[in-house]
């Protein structure tokens, strides 16, 4: 069951992911953790 949609795109550089952990762990990496999944997009 493939598609084009396969995997997760970040929210703040759109790069992609196969699944949201892998997204978790980028997000934690490269744009320290917290602020826009979480509803807070004053950060950026």
């Amino acid at each position: 069951m493939s598609s084009k949609k396969d995997g997760v795109s970040c929210p703040y550089c759109a790069s992609r992911f196969k699944d949201n952990e892998e997204l978790s762990k980028h997000i934690d990496r490269i744009h320290s953790g917290s602020g826009l999944l979480e509803g807070d997009s004053r950060k950026w």
